[in-house]
């Protein structure tokens, strides 16, 4: 038989797999009659780089994942690389298994890794026993395992601790996301939290091709192979991502404030002239409707729309007076206007008048009540429904710097004078708020996602995202110069993108060698609007137009590409972005999902105990747990911290200052 008849024999008996047609190209190619001592010579010559060899490594993963092993044991033979090391491989077959124990002995047992890394992945791999047990229900089981884990914690006061009080605590709870998920889910985010801890050598992330392409495409589907294989170019934009497509001009007098209404219909605009202009939005453009009758002066400092797109709330700036007013949307006549407390104009100082505000409005009822508040002691809550403007609630020695009230109508994020976010609400007796994040600095400003579960702050130095979850710092962002060495400016930032994972803010024009040598403000740099993605901490791109400071930014709620900026040139600057450049996948915010390709979620069965001795065992075990830990996602859990302390005769912690480092 011939070479070609046993070709096709092969083909006709099943499938021929990539390594024996490799193999069958091989025999057939004059190279192979050369001499093996010279093959291997040449094979020994072959010198790849990192990259080249990072490549073949996901390569071969790729191929051993559709089922290709043939084809791997040939590339892995004639390169002499390994996709991972078989302690790695063991330890993820073990972790999908839910063998957790198992994951530990492999990972003491790996020579390839330092001991503090080989310590904290097992660690972690407890913690996954931990949440794996709770989900099972066994409870018993949880707590020896958290037992056995307490020296651990107490030994190590940083990493550990933190980590045992972001993810133990919370999935001991119940209720939780680690609740209802299934096993396999479960199990496969665990995984990949431990693969970003394990060196890349050690095991590699599973997936990585196709996560790479996930971040350039998108989702995986048949429309889009023809983009792996050539580059459209009838698609790519040509020229820079943004253009001015309107500019307005207001009267020589600066604009420090720009804010949509929340369905993206209305935008409101003002500032140094306390007059407040209505806008209408279309196709991405803006057409002036008119003005609001100010009956109070001072500079404007904050704008506000309700949730009805009913009322609009107008603030001046900490070292202005400037009433309080609320605005009725359709009539564009003044509903009311508040101060922290009423007398003669002539004798009123700066603690009378609010410097910050925010609207609750309930879901269910609609009801609509007010947070006002200033940075010299006064916080007070008005319902908007009752025909008087004495408020409902007051709190003293608030020092609040700025307001966000949450959608649910109960909540409220304060700014207050010790560089603090802290999450508060109306509703409960006390308030007595928690602590989602403190600065060094002083913070400035400070604007929440959409998604209501992340917070940017606006520091002296720079731009901070926080989790409001877990109250962890999520990145930093620098770039945007927004303070003098004796000025401070309050500038507005804004989310936006196609899928709300893009920052946006102003800066202000920075001294240039002219500037310094003629003392001439005219002659600084002008100010850009500039953009992130939450995945950089450098700046994506920048737009420039604005002659001077650029004071506020606002992105449209519901279109990507447009964006609204605002600044000392007096000018309002209409911005067109292209989608593409804001529609990039993120790993720290999901991305939204349109309400119609949501699918039903199943609620979980729940299984009642046989024994009524064992179902009244797990409720005491359940509220023991709770009193010992916090009740919510948002309460302090400072007091078991205290205990755990104590225990362990450790120092006390400095919860809002940094500990000292030893010399």
């Amino acid at each position: 038989m011939t070479q070609d008849e046993n070709t096709s024999g092969k083909s006709k008996k099943g499938r021929v797999s990539v390594a024996q047609r490799l193999q069958t190209n091989a025999q057939l190619s004059p190279r192979s009659q050369d001499d093996p001592d010279e093959r291997e010579t040449e094979r020994k010559q072959m010198d790849l780089g990192k990259y080249d060899k990072a490549t073949i490594r996901i390569i071969a993963q790729f191929l051993d994942n559709i089922g290709l092993q043939n084809s791997v044991e040939a590339l892995v033979e004639e390169t002499g690389f390994t996709i991972e090391t078989s302690a790695g491989a063991r330890i993820r077959s073990n972790i999908m298994k839910g063998n957790y124990d198992a994951a530990c002995d492999i990972l003491e047992q790996a020579r390839d890794l330092p001991q503090e890394t080989s310590q904290n992945a097992g660690y972690i791999i407890q913690c996954f026993k931990l949440a794996d047990l709770v989900r099972k229900g066994r409870y018993f089981d949880a707590l020896f395992t958290m037992k056995s884990m307490a020296p651990i914690v107490f030994r190590d006061e940083s990493k550990n601790m933190e980590y045992f009080d972001s993810f133990v605590k919370d999935i001991m709870l119940g209720g939780n996301r680690y609740q209802h998920l299934d096993s396999v889910t479960e199990r496969e985010s665990q995984l990949t939290f431990l693969e970003e801890l394990l060196p890349s050598d050690f095991i590699l992330p599973q997936n990585r091709l196709k996560s790479i392409l996930n971040k350039v495409h998108g989702p995986a589907t048949d429309e889009k192979a023809s983009k792996l294989l050539r580059d459209d170019t009838q698609s790519t934009p040509k020229g820079p991502p943004y253009r001015q497509i309107q500019l307005w001009e207001h009267r020589n007098s600066p604009i420090y404030c720009v804010k949509f209404s929340r369905n993206g219909k209305l935008m409101a605009s003002g500032g140094r002239s306390n007059l407040i202009t209505i806008w209408e939005t279309r196709s991405g453009q803006l057409k002036r409707l008119g003005e609001l009758s100010s009956i109070t002066e001072g500079d404007i400092g904050y704008m506000e729309f309700c949730q009805q797109n009913k009322y609009i709330l107008v603030c001046g700036g900490a070292s202005c007076k400037y009433n309080l007013t609320i605005f009725d949307v359709a009539s564009r006549v003044v509903c009311r206007t508040l101060r922290v407390a009423v007398g003669h104009d002539d004798n009123l100082d700066l603690g009378t008048y609010f410097s910050c505000a925010t609207f609750l409005t309930e879901p269910l009822t609609n009801r609509t009540r007010l947070v006002a508040g200033n940075e010299l002691g006064a916080l007070k809550v008005y319902d908007l429904n009752i025909d008087s403007n004495a408020p409902i609630r007051t709190q003293g020695g608030f020092r609040v710097r700025c307001l966000y009230g949450m959608k649910n109508g109960d909540f409220f994020l304060m700014v207050d004078a010790l560089n603090r976010v802290r999450l508060y609400s109306i509703s409960a007796e006390k308030m007595e708020g928690t602590t989602i994040c403190k600065e060094e600095v002083t913070i400035i400003n400070m604007t929440v996602h959409p998604s209501e579960k992340f917070v940017l702050t606006a520091t002296e130095a720079n731009l901070r995202l926080w989790d409001v979850r877990n109250h962890n710092l999520v990145r930093v962002f620098t770039g945007a110069c927004q303070r003098e060495e004796f000025n401070r400016y309050s500038i507005h930032s804004s989310f936006g993108g196609v899928h709300q994972q893009f920052i946006a803010t102003g800066s202000i024009g920075k001294e240039s060698d002219e500037s310094l040598r003629d003392n001439d403000k005219s002659k600084r740099k002008n100010g850009r609007v500039v953009i992130w993605s939450v995945e950089e901490s450098r700046p994506k791109f920048e737009l420039i137009g604005h002659k001077g400071h650029v004071n506020g930014v606002a992105w449209h709620p519901k279109d990507p590409t447009m964006l609204v900026s605002c600044g000392d040139d007096s000018t309002i600057r209409v911005w067109s972005l292209n989608r593409s450049e804001t529609s990039d996948y993120s790993q720290v915010i999901p991305r939204r999902i349109p309400r119609n390709q949501k699918k039903q979620k199943t609620e979980p069965k729940v299984t009642e105990p046989v024994l009524n001795t064992k179902q009244e065992l797990m409720r005491s075990l359940r509220e023991q747990i709770k009193n010992m830990s916090t009740k919510n996602d948002f309460e302090t859990d400072l007091k078991m911290e205290q205990l755990w302390i104590q225990r362990a005769n450790h120092p006390k912690w400095a919860i809002d200052e940094e500990v000292p480092q030893p010399m």
